[in-house]
Order: C-alpha cells, then structure tokens, then sequence
C-alpha cells in the first residue's frame, strides 16, 4: 500500500473514529485497561468496597498512530467509607464476656461513597462528565459479604468546529449542515449494581440504563447506551506466602446482542509489586506492571496493543496510573480487584 493511500486511510479512520465516539451514549467504564483500578465506576456496589479511602488519577495516550488526533483520556476517581464497620478486635477495648462480642449485622454493615471526574479529547470531539456512586456492604458472614449500589453519571460531549476545515466551506452541505445545528449532548445516566465478595473472590452484575434522559440533545447522537448490562467476577490464589494469582474477567451485554469481554491475570509477589497480561475481544491485548511503594502511594502502566490488521495505523496505547490511600491505618492492600 502507498504512502498516499495510508495517509488517507488513516484520516478516514480518525473522521470515523470521532464520529462512532460521539454518537455512543456514555459507556460507563474507565477509558483505561486497568479497570479495577476504578472499579465503582464500572459497578457502584465497589464504592466504600476498602478499608481506606482511595484516590487515583490515570492519563491514557490512545492510538499513538494517529499524532494529534490520538484519543486522550483523564480519570480522577475517590473512593471512600462513610461509615466503617464496628470492629471490636482494632478496638482498645477488652471485654471479659464473649457473648458481648457479638455484633449486630447491621452495625458491621458498610456505607461507601465514591466520585469520579473525567476528561476526554479525541480528534474534535472533547467530553467531560461526573458522577456519585453509592454502596451498602451488608455482612453475610464474617468473611462473606453482599453490597448493593447505584450512581449517576452526567456526561458532556461537544464537537469542536473550529477545530473543523474543509476545502470548500461554503459548498460542503454537510459541513454547513453542522454548523447550523446543536454539536453538544449532554446526558444523565443512572446505574444500580450488586456484588458478593470476600477476601479471595468476587462476583458482580451491573444493570447500565436505570435512566437515561437527554439533557440537552444533539442530531449527532443515539438515545441508547452503549452496552446495557456487565458481568465482573475474580479470583484469588494464593500459590506460596510471597506469591498470589489474581485472574479476573468482566463481560459487557451490547446493544445489538453480542457480548464483549476482556479478561486479565496479574500475579503479586509479596503484594509490594504485581505484573500481569490481558486480552480485550476486540483483539487487543496488553500487559501491565504495578508497584505498591508504601502503604499509602501506588503506581502501574500499561502498555496495550491491537492484534488485528487495525495495529500498522493505530499504534499502541500507553497509560499510567497513580494511587494514593489515605487513612490507611492498618496498612492494607486492595482486595482481589
């Protein structure tokens, strides 16, 4: 193939790119690779899911192929509890009955809140949006437990026109099409999800448009979300006493009926530093690397890659992920996310 012909391809494919970005409704996952690192977004029966309130920021460089045009995304989430379980064993308090060491459920239950901002620019399409996660943490049994949660999502995306030219403005019908009408859609999403969970596994489905409502519209736009519901579920082994295999797969219920999934194995020596490899369905793959410095700050990269004919115009992607736990009081590490 000519140069000529690759430098065309690969601009109709940024043009198509921007297009299919900004006519899919909000897609309610972290624009990374490493989703558990943001997993209220994904299912809001995470939020207040650790026992330390946690703050991550994440830059993604998207499709380094296309130069100025690769997609960028920011994400900011925080993590939190706002009521912690009665936990008499971290209490200064020694009670000589045993039987008044039996808590009420209720009282061990769990009440997290969880915020997410984030940013997006790909091609001239730019997006920002928010969102408020809330999960209760119900305790089955001393190691078992059952959270419910929902959120809500505001999503703004816009269609730069200025960012727009064309040869012949005032004969391009489309283009003046555009300019003559509304390049801004802003939506409001409602989720609700659950989650069973202990130290070694979880299992969870997210149900997407609880709501979706329109709150300013434009002729760029579906109605409809991207996907209508998930699956996550994830495991824990622990091979030796330095050594834990954590495999983990989220599937996605399409709009069209089809299913898409991605699934990742990450291995942690000694829970200080991990490593791991993941394959999305669309056929792209990646491997990831993560270091837990001190009990409070946390740092991972991931290098992804297409395994399809798209890989010779897109390049790969590139993302980096900082974490910071505060109020970490008993020095604890994330669950099995």
């Amino acid at each position: 193939m000519s140069i000529k012909k690759m430098l065309l391809l690969r601009r109709v494919l940024t043009i198509a790119c921007c297009v299919i970005c900004f006519k899919a409704q909000a897609q309610y996952v972290p624009n990374n690779a490493q989703v558990f690192q943001f997993a209220p977004i994904l299912n809001p029966a995470f939020s207040g899911i650790e026992n330390f309130s946690d703050l991550k920021l994440s830059y993604r460089y998207q499709w380094t192929g296309f130069g100025d045009n690769s997609p960028k995304f920011i994400n900011v989430s925080y993590n939190t509890r706002l009521k912690q379980p009665v936990d008499l064993s971290y209490n200064s308090l020694r009670l000589s009955n045993p039987s008044l060491m039996r808590v009420p459920r209720l009282k061990r239950s769990i009440h997290g809140l969880s915020g997410q901002i984030f940013q997006s620019t790909i091609g001239v399409i730019n997006t920002i949006g928010g969102g408020v996660t809330y999960g209760f943490h119900y305790p089955l049994t001393t190691a078992l437990h059952l959270s419910f949660g929902a959120g809500a999502i505001i999503e703004s995306r816009k269609l730069d026109m200025s960012e727009i030219t064309v040869r012949d403005p005032d004969n391009d019908t489309y283009y003046n099409h555009l300019l003559n009408s509304s390049t801004s859609q802003t939506d409001l999403n409602v989720r609700a999800g659950f989650l069973l969970y202990s130290k070694t596994f979880y299992i969870g489905a997210t149900y997407l448009p609880l709501v979706h409502t329109s709150i300013e519209s434009s002729e760029l736009s579906f109605e409809e979300a991207f996907y209508t519901g998930a699956l996550q579920a994830g495991v824990a082994f622990q091979l030796n006493p330095n050594l834990a295999l954590k495999p983990s797969v989220n599937l996605f219920y399409l709009l069209d009926e089809s299913i898409a999934w991605e699934a990742q194995t990450k291995a942690y020596i000694q829970e200080i530093a991990w490593a791991g490899i993941g394959y999305r369905s669309f056929q792209s793959g990646m491997t990831m690397i993560g270091f837990n410095f001190t009990e409070k700050f946390s740092a991972a990269y991931t290098y992804e890659f297409s395994m399809s004919r798209f890989q010779q115009f897109a390049g790969s992607s590139h993302e980096i992920i900082l974490g910071m736990r505060l109020n970490n009081f008993k020095k604890e590490n994330q669950y099995t996310w």
